[in-house]
Order: C-alpha cells, then structure tokens, then sequence
C-alpha cells in the first residue's frame, strides 16, 4: 500500500508541475494560437461544405477532366496529320514561299530580273523581225513555207513568253 501512495504522490505531483507550466504566459500564448488556427480550419471545413462551394468544386473538376479530353484530342489530331504528311508538306511550302521572297526582297533584284525578261523579248522580236526580213528574201528561192513554219513557231514563242509576264 505504500508503494501505491508514492505512486499517486508521484502522479500528482507531476500534474501539479503541468498545470504550473500550462499556466506560464508563453504557453498560455501558444494554446491561444492553436485554439485560433482551429477556429479558422474549421470556418473552412464549413465552407467547403456549402452547397455553393461544393458545386464550385465540381465545375473545377469538370473544366479538368474536359481540358484533358481536349488535350488527348489534340494530340491525336497532331499524330494523324504527323502521319498523313500535312506538316512536312506545310513545312516545306513555308520554306519554298521563305525563298521565293528571299529572291525577290529586294527591289535591286526584281529590277534585275525584269531587265532580263525585257531583253530576252527585245532579243524574240530582233529574231522575228530578222526572220520576216529572211522570208521576204527568201520568196525567190522557195523556202519560203520553210520561213512561214519557224516565223509562226517564233511567234507562238514569243506571245508564250509575254503571256507568262
């Protein structure tokens, strides 16, 4: 029986020494702290309970899972056009336009071009003149069907030619 008296001594000797401590002022500062932090988590707990809340969650969860069937849509459709070639092609027409513009960027160069366009026509009508000349000429001989024959083939060049500018 003694030994079960210094026990309940013991014991309460030693919540007497808790409640001492529970009473310090920093302790009595911190379990206002938690009481507070309790106080806000379980505001939140309530609100997120609310009918309002609660269908904001799901209209979140929705928006996800919508977002997702789009992405995986999306991923599809780029692996189709991956597979059909449409990108290559498309990669390819861009860098063809890129060049094409690249050749004509500058007005030097579209000037250049087209004084070689207009002495190369300058050039079909010297030869046509020089052929009709040559046919005129040529009535003597009989070769004329012959002049006749590259004179409509020269014109047909040359209004090709004009046609294309």
């Amino acid at each position: 029986m003694g030994e079960r008296l210094k026990d309940i001594r013991e014991t309460t000797s030693d919540a007497v020494s808790i409640i001492r401590e529970l009473g310090a002022p920093g302790v009595q500062e911190s379990l206002g702290k938690i009481l507070e932090t309790t106080k806000a988590a379980k505001e939140i707990v309530d609100a997120l309970k609310e009918p309002e809340f609660v269908k904001n969650i799901e209209n979140i969860r929705l928006t996800t899972e919508s977002m997702q069937d789009a992405s995986i849509k999306i991923e599809n459709t780029i692996r189709e056009m991956k597979q059909t070639g449409v990108l290559e092609q498309a990669r390819e027409a861009i860098r063809t336009a890129n060049n094409v513009l690249d050749s004509l960027s500058t007005n030097k160069d579209f000037g250049e071009m087209n004084e070689i366009l207009k002495a190369t026509l300058s050039s079909i009508r010297d030869l046509v003149d020089e052929l009709k000349l040559i046919a005129v000429s040529s009535k003597k001989t009989g070769t004329l069907n012959n002049a006749a024959a590259i004179m409509k083939e020269s014109s047909d060049m040359y209004r090709n030619i004009a046609g294309s500018k």
